[in-house]
């Protein structure tokens, strides 16, 4: 009795080689030469920030700009307030919303908007 033997196919077989755009194809009269662009990389460090407007270099748009601030209150501003309500200072309870020590400063550019920074006391 005779049996026929049937082999598995082949990895070609099952996956057929493919052209990969990454690997060059040499020809005998056809120089193929892509060069890719140098890209260059900035990296930006953080600037030191001040509670004043400070002179600095945009990260974004690359100006030297004097900063625009804005004032946030935090958590130190609501405690230095509820210690004054609780030592019956109550009058005087607004002077932490209202001064500038007991609030962070963020650092805008005047330009683009960008943050650039946080002052922190």
């Amino acid at each position: 009795m005779a049996s026929d033997k049937t082999h598995p196919p082949t990895y070609d077989q099952i996956h057929p080689p493919q052209s990969n755009p990454n690997i060059p194809t040499i020809y005998s009269n056809v120089e193929q030469f892509n060069p890719t662009p140098a890209t260059t990389t900035v990296i930006v460090t953080n600037t030191a920030v001040g509670p004043d407007p400070t002179t600095v270099t945009c990260p974004s748009c690359r100006a030297t700009v004097v900063t625009r601030l804005e004032y946030e209150t935090t958590t130190k501003t609501h405690v230095c307030a509820a210690l004054l309500c609780l030592f019956i200072c109550w009058p005087c309870v607004c002077i932490p919303y209202c001064s500038t020590s007991c609030r962070d400063a963020n650092h805008y550019c005047p330009n683009c908007g960008s943050f650039i920074g946080t002052y922190r006391k």
